[in-house]
Protein backbone atom coordinates (compact mmCIF):
# COMPACT_ATOMS: atom_id res chain seq x y z
CA UNK A 1 0.00 0.00 0.00
CA UNK A 2 3.05 2.64 1.08
CA UNK A 3 4.38 1.14 -2.48
CA UNK A 4 1.86 2.19 -4.55
CA UNK A 5 1.29 5.57 -2.64
CA UNK A 6 4.87 6.62 -3.01
CA UNK A 7 4.40 5.56 -7.25
CA UNK A 8 1.19 7.69 -7.06
CA UNK A 9 3.51 10.79 -5.67
CA UNK A 10 6.17 9.62 -8.65
CA UNK A 11 3.92 10.28 -11.01
CA UNK A 12 2.31 13.92 -9.72
CA UNK A 13 5.98 14.67 -9.25
CA UNK A 14 6.42 13.78 -12.63
CA UNK A 15 4.12 15.74 -14.02
CA UNK A 16 4.68 18.88 -11.87
CA UNK A 17 8.04 18.90 -13.34
CA UNK A 18 6.62 18.57 -16.96
CA UNK A 19 3.96 21.76 -15.94
CA UNK A 20 7.25 23.78 -14.53
CA UNK A 21 8.76 23.34 -17.85
CA UNK A 22 6.18 24.51 -19.63
CA UNK A 23 6.13 27.53 -17.10
CA UNK A 24 9.73 27.77 -18.29
CA UNK A 25 8.78 27.77 -22.28
CA UNK A 26 6.53 30.44 -21.84
CA UNK A 27 9.01 32.64 -20.33
CA UNK A 28 11.41 32.05 -23.06
CA UNK A 29 8.60 33.11 -25.80
CA UNK A 30 8.22 35.93 -24.18
CA UNK A 31 11.67 37.48 -23.39
CA UNK A 32 12.50 35.93 -26.98
CA UNK A 33 9.72 37.98 -28.36
CA UNK A 34 11.12 41.21 -26.20
CA UNK A 35 14.50 40.46 -27.41
CA UNK A 36 13.08 40.38 -31.18
CA UNK A 37 11.39 43.29 -30.44
CA UNK A 38 13.69 45.79 -28.68
CA UNK A 39 16.67 44.57 -30.54
CA UNK A 40 18.01 43.30 -27.21
CA UNK A 41 21.10 41.18 -27.47
CA UNK A 42 21.26 40.83 -23.84
CA UNK A 43 17.84 39.31 -23.41
CA UNK A 44 18.24 37.05 -26.70
CA UNK A 45 21.82 35.57 -24.98
CA UNK A 46 19.33 35.11 -21.76
CA UNK A 47 17.11 33.18 -23.44
CA UNK A 48 19.72 31.15 -25.18
CA UNK A 49 21.19 30.22 -21.95
CA UNK A 50 17.72 29.28 -20.13
CA UNK A 51 17.48 26.83 -23.03
CA UNK A 52 20.44 24.80 -21.12
CA UNK A 53 18.37 24.42 -18.32
CA UNK A 54 15.06 23.19 -19.88
CA UNK A 55 17.36 20.68 -21.81
CA UNK A 56 18.87 19.31 -18.15
CA UNK A 57 14.81 19.06 -17.24
CA UNK A 58 14.19 17.29 -20.40
CA UNK A 59 16.75 14.85 -19.88
CA UNK A 60 16.02 14.24 -15.95
CA UNK A 61 12.14 13.69 -17.03
CA UNK A 62 12.77 11.42 -19.78
CA UNK A 63 15.33 9.15 -17.62
CA UNK A 64 12.76 9.40 -14.79
CA UNK A 65 10.12 7.91 -17.31
CA UNK A 66 11.71 5.23 -18.44
CA UNK A 67 13.03 4.35 -15.05
CA UNK A 68 9.45 4.36 -13.69
CA UNK A 69 8.18 2.22 -16.61
CA UNK A 70 10.88 -0.38 -15.94
CA UNK A 71 10.94 -0.46 -12.18
CA UNK A 72 7.15 -0.29 -11.67
CA UNK A 73 5.22 -2.41 -14.27
CA UNK A 74 2.60 0.05 -14.33
CA UNK A 75 -0.73 -1.00 -15.44
CA UNK A 76 -2.53 0.20 -18.85
CA UNK A 77 -3.94 3.80 -17.31
CA UNK A 78 -0.37 4.28 -15.97
CA UNK A 79 1.38 3.45 -18.52
CA UNK A 80 -1.05 5.77 -20.55
CA UNK A 81 0.38 8.15 -18.46
CA UNK A 82 3.78 7.71 -18.61
CA UNK A 83 3.76 7.82 -22.45
CA UNK A 84 1.80 11.03 -22.92
CA UNK A 85 4.29 12.32 -20.46
CA UNK A 86 6.99 11.21 -22.66
CA UNK A 87 5.51 13.26 -25.75
CA UNK A 88 4.85 16.45 -23.84
CA UNK A 89 8.20 16.15 -22.87
CA UNK A 90 9.59 15.97 -26.39
CA UNK A 91 6.91 19.07 -27.49
CA UNK A 92 7.98 21.39 -24.56
CA UNK A 93 11.75 20.75 -25.66
CA UNK A 94 11.09 21.46 -29.05
CA UNK A 95 9.28 24.75 -28.17
CA UNK A 96 12.41 25.57 -26.40
CA UNK A 97 14.82 25.42 -29.31
CA UNK A 98 12.24 27.18 -31.36
CA UNK A 99 12.58 29.86 -28.90
CA UNK A 100 16.20 29.87 -29.31
CA UNK A 101 15.97 30.08 -32.91
CA UNK A 102 14.07 33.27 -32.66
CA UNK A 103 16.70 34.71 -30.22
CA UNK A 104 19.68 33.98 -32.62
CA UNK A 105 18.08 35.96 -35.15
CA UNK A 106 18.12 38.79 -33.08
CA UNK A 107 21.92 38.67 -33.43
CA UNK A 108 22.09 38.50 -37.22
CA UNK A 109 19.33 41.25 -38.04
CA UNK A 110 19.77 44.91 -39.05
CA UNK A 111 17.14 46.37 -36.80
CA UNK A 112 17.04 49.84 -39.61
CA UNK A 113 15.85 47.31 -41.99
CA UNK A 114 12.70 46.79 -39.42
CA UNK A 115 9.19 47.42 -40.74
CA UNK A 116 7.13 48.20 -37.94
CA UNK A 117 3.71 47.21 -38.86
CA UNK A 118 4.83 43.66 -39.91
CA UNK A 119 7.47 43.14 -36.47
CA UNK A 120 3.57 44.08 -34.32
CA UNK A 121 1.78 40.89 -36.69
CA UNK A 122 4.88 38.76 -35.70
CA UNK A 123 4.48 39.94 -32.24
CA UNK A 124 0.50 39.30 -32.93
CA UNK A 125 1.52 35.75 -33.43
CA UNK A 126 3.59 35.31 -30.52
CA UNK A 127 0.59 36.24 -28.16
CA UNK A 128 -1.59 33.69 -30.14
CA UNK A 129 1.02 31.40 -29.77
CA UNK A 130 1.60 31.99 -25.24
CA UNK A 131 -2.17 31.45 -25.27
CA UNK A 132 -2.56 28.42 -27.26
CA UNK A 133 0.39 26.81 -24.77
CA UNK A 134 -0.94 27.90 -21.99
CA UNK A 135 -4.38 26.95 -22.42
CA UNK A 136 -2.64 23.58 -23.26
CA UNK A 137 -0.77 23.43 -20.40
CA UNK A 138 -3.74 23.87 -18.06
CA UNK A 139 -5.55 21.18 -20.21
CA UNK A 140 -2.99 18.73 -19.22
CA UNK A 141 -3.53 19.95 -15.86
CA UNK A 142 -6.78 19.57 -15.30
CA UNK A 143 -7.50 16.41 -17.80
CA UNK A 144 -10.09 18.64 -19.54
CA UNK A 145 -10.87 17.80 -22.96
CA UNK A 146 -13.19 20.72 -23.46
CA UNK A 147 -10.44 22.29 -23.40
CA UNK A 148 -8.47 20.02 -25.37
CA UNK A 149 -11.51 20.97 -28.42
CA UNK A 150 -10.89 24.34 -27.89
CA UNK A 151 -6.80 23.94 -29.27
CA UNK A 152 -7.39 23.79 -32.76
CA UNK A 153 -9.19 27.04 -33.76
CA UNK A 154 -7.07 28.80 -31.15
CA UNK A 155 -4.36 27.87 -33.16
CA UNK A 156 -5.93 28.71 -36.61
CA UNK A 157 -5.39 32.51 -36.54
CA UNK A 158 -1.36 31.91 -35.94
CA UNK A 159 -1.75 29.32 -39.03
CA UNK A 160 -3.36 32.12 -41.03
CA UNK A 161 -1.09 34.68 -39.79
CA UNK A 162 1.86 32.76 -40.87
CA UNK A 163 0.69 32.55 -44.25
CA UNK A 164 -0.48 36.36 -44.47
CA UNK A 165 2.85 37.39 -43.11
CA UNK A 166 4.61 35.44 -45.82
CA UNK A 167 2.84 37.07 -48.39
CA UNK A 168 3.68 40.56 -47.34
CA UNK A 169 7.09 40.22 -46.43
CA UNK A 170 7.91 38.46 -50.00
CA UNK A 171 6.20 41.99 -51.06
CA UNK A 172 8.19 44.27 -48.51
CA UNK A 173 11.57 42.38 -49.99
CA UNK A 174 10.42 42.83 -53.65
CA UNK A 175 9.80 46.42 -53.19
CA UNK A 176 12.62 47.54 -50.79
CA UNK A 177 15.30 45.23 -51.54
CA UNK A 178 17.44 46.56 -48.29
CA UNK A 179 14.94 44.99 -46.22
CA UNK A 180 15.22 41.35 -48.25
CA UNK A 181 17.36 40.30 -45.41
CA UNK A 182 15.35 41.37 -42.89
CA UNK A 183 11.94 39.93 -44.15
CA UNK A 184 13.29 36.38 -44.69
CA UNK A 185 14.69 35.81 -40.95
CA UNK A 186 10.85 37.71 -40.15
CA UNK A 187 9.60 34.58 -42.77
CA UNK A 188 11.27 31.86 -40.07
CA UNK A 189 9.96 33.69 -37.11
CA UNK A 190 6.74 33.28 -38.23
CA UNK A 191 7.13 29.91 -38.97
CA UNK A 192 8.91 28.97 -35.68
CA UNK A 193 5.82 30.73 -33.80
CA UNK A 194 3.47 28.59 -36.25
CA UNK A 195 5.53 25.59 -35.15
CA UNK A 196 4.91 26.15 -31.36
CA UNK A 197 1.15 26.75 -31.95
CA UNK A 198 1.14 22.70 -33.50
CA UNK A 199 2.87 21.48 -30.73
CA UNK A 200 1.00 22.87 -28.22
CA UNK A 201 -2.10 21.40 -30.27
CA UNK A 202 -0.38 17.76 -29.84
CA UNK A 203 0.31 18.19 -26.15
CA UNK A 204 -3.44 18.13 -26.68
CA UNK A 205 -3.56 15.08 -28.18
CA UNK A 206 -1.67 13.67 -25.77
CA UNK A 207 -4.22 14.49 -23.04
CA UNK A 208 -7.14 13.26 -25.19
CA UNK A 209 -5.29 10.05 -24.51
CA UNK A 210 -4.57 10.19 -21.33
CA UNK A 211 -8.17 10.07 -20.70
CA UNK A 212 -10.00 7.89 -23.06
CA UNK A 213 -7.03 5.87 -24.12
CA UNK A 214 -7.72 6.94 -28.05
CA UNK A 215 -5.54 8.85 -30.30
CA UNK A 216 -6.45 11.60 -32.12
CA UNK A 217 -5.47 14.07 -34.34
CA UNK A 218 -6.51 17.35 -34.23
CA UNK A 219 -4.64 19.36 -36.63
CA UNK A 220 -3.60 18.24 -39.69
CA UNK A 221 -0.56 20.40 -39.86
CA UNK A 222 0.60 18.91 -36.16
CA UNK A 223 4.70 18.55 -36.64
CA UNK A 224 6.28 15.15 -36.80
CA UNK A 225 10.03 16.15 -36.53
Amino acid sequence: MKLRREYREELSELEDRILSMGSRVLDMLGEAMEALIEHDLTRAAAVIRTDDLLDAQYEEVHEHILTTIALQAPVATQLRLLSAFLHCNIHLERMGDLCVNIAKIVTLIDQDSEDEELIAQVGEMAQHARRVIERALEALAKRDLDIVAELPAMDDPIDKLNRGLFKRMVRLAISEEKKLDWAMRMVLVSRYLERMGDHAVDIGEQVYFIVTGNNIELASNSPRE
